[in-house]
């Protein structure tokens, strides 16, 4: 089987396509597959001033694409089941941790954002909306869906740590320990996504001041889901959610599996993620 491969830059960091095919293989589906990407990256970017979310988040009532309504309520009802702790309205603080700046008390939650048919508005000041646990995954299952339409089936893509796979491939990914340099563990994926979120990815100043707003008892965690959109997500909420939650969160769907990190440095796994584990070297 032969191997294809595009790269280029996406969510500001590495983008990279690789597609497996025993046919003749044109590779300007890659690239097309790419720009499709950008255009969708076009509306959710909160650091791209033109932006679809950045026109809401500066004139606070829009008329914005399904793609937008279709996210926005999947990350609404992810903070209902998390009572607030993951809200996608703090965007002001997560800027403030990421520049280095004292977070502000924000009088501002999910229940104000206002959704009426292709219309959203923002009913607090406070609100910032920031899509960047969840557009990532959601970009990437598309580009995923684009490859399909065009019979490319087998593929691999990484978009910036990030990782979704489809076909008769199979990807080893490593997981980082989050305190151990050197200390990994190599996690075979297939017909799935999987993502982390961890404090030690982005912090500032010190690892209590990661980008992660709300993180609770784990300073890791992994999910395997079958679609990135959900496991870059829920690498969030769990990251912000108890135990007793997670279970809550995770005992209705077997497929999604989950490996959190707490802050003594205990592994815990959810719906057998160890099965996916190809080479484990986080406890050496």
């Amino acid at each position: 089987m032969r191997k294809e491969e595009y790269t280029n830059i996406l969510f500001a960091g590495h983008f990279q396509i690789k597609a497996y095919t025993n046919k003749k293989f044109n590779q300007k589906i890659l690239e097309d597959a790419y720009e499709y990407g950008k255009k969708l990256e076009k509306i959710f970017n909160l650091y791209d001033k033109d932006s679809i979310l950045s026109r809401l988040n500066k004139k606070r009532k829009l008329k914005v694409p399904k793609e937008f309504i279709k996210l926005l309520k999947k990350a609404i009802k992810a903070s209902k089941l998390t009572s607030g702790d993951y809200d996608i309205t703090l965007g002001k603080n997560f800027l403030a941790r990421k520049k280095g700046e004292r977070l502000k008390k924000l009088n501002c939650s999910y229940k104000d954002i206002k959704i009426k048919g292709n219309f959203v508005e923002l009913k607090s000041p406070d609100i910032l909306i920031d899509f960047g646990s969840i557009a990532k995954g959601y970009i990437t299952d598309k580009i995923g869906d684009y490859l399909k339409k065009r019979k490319v089936n087998s593929f691999a893509i990484n978009s910036r740590g990030d990782i979704l796979v489809s076909g008769s491939t199979s990807q080893i990914i490593k997981i980082q320990h989050p305190r151990k340099k050197g200390k990994f563990a190599s996690v075979c994926v297939k017909n799935s996504g999987i993502a982390t979120s961890g404090d030690y990815r982005q912090f500032y100043g010190s690892l209590d001041k990661s980008h992660i707003l709300n993180k609770k008892e784990f300073i890791s965690v992994t999910v395997i889901a079958p679609k990135l959109v959900d496991a870059d997500l829920l690498a969030t909420v769990l990251i912000v959610s108890n135990k007793d939650r997670i279970v809550r969160l995770l005992k209705n769907n077997k497929k999604i599996k989950a490996l959190t990190i707490d802050k003594n440095l205990m592994v815990h796994d959810y719906n057998n993620f160890r099965k996916n584990i190809y080479e484990y070297k986080m406890d050496d």
